[in-house]
């Protein structure tokens, strides 16, 4: 990951990881709607450059986006109206994270496998970040790890009278989440420096 990576994702994190509750439910939510987004705006880019004009593109794909969110909010109220309604409006976020990753990487002349293929990529990263986040919070706050379901949020206990009980409803809230989030990019802050040195130092 490089540097404008990180500030990336921490925008990124800050608007659609942040403001949902902190259980692991509602990141596994999150990150099947980004790949569902990300793979939707790659193909409809594709398709749309055969009929309109190049400056189009980022207008129209915004377009369908938030179109077919609405259409998937739906759908998951069909399927789990508590998951749907404490979503809210940040049921909308996956389809504007999945713009911005594809609008930021994407390079012109691509044929649609490597478009597919560099898209799912960064998919893959900011998915990988936001399940360890998510379970964290969950971990930590609850004891718990969460699955969604049509009544709302399996639970799977894994932590029996957590010691840490304490700061419980800390991690819960959006200051504990907002620590959370500075405390991983800070790690993959120093992983990346040390793994740059570590480099630099072995090609002298």
């Amino acid at each position: 990951m490089k540097k404008n990576e990180l500030y990336v994702y921490s925008a990124l994190s800050l608007a659609a990881l942040i403001p949902l509750p902190g259980r692991f439910a509602y990141g596994i939510i999150v990150i099947l709607m980004l790949y569902f987004f990300t793979v939707l705006g790659i193909l409809f880019r594709k398709l749309s450059s055969m009929f309109f004009e190049y400056g189009l593109h980022s207008v129209l794909i915004a377009v369908m986006l938030i179109s077919t969110s609405i259409l998937v909010r739906q759908i998951l109220i069909l399927i789990s109206p508590f998951m749907a309604f404490v979503m809210g409006v940040n049921i909308y976020v996956p389809a504007l994270t999945a713009f911005i990753l594809g609008n930021l990487y994407r390079k012109t002349g691509l044929s649609l496998r490597d478009s597919l293929s560099l898209g799912l990529i960064k998919c893959n990263s900011f998915s990988v970040f936001a399940v360890v986040f998510f379970l964290i919070r969950d971990i930590l706050g609850y004891g718990t790890i969460t699955l969604p379901c049509s009544k709302g949020l399996f639970e799977i206990l894994v932590v029996k009278n957590n010691p840490i009980s304490f700061l419980g409803t800390f991690w819960c809230s959006l200051p504990g989440g907002i620590t959370l989030l500075a405390v991983l990019l800070a790690i993959i802050a120093e992983t990346m420096k040390r793994l740059e040195i570590l480099g630099t130092s072995r090609s002298v």
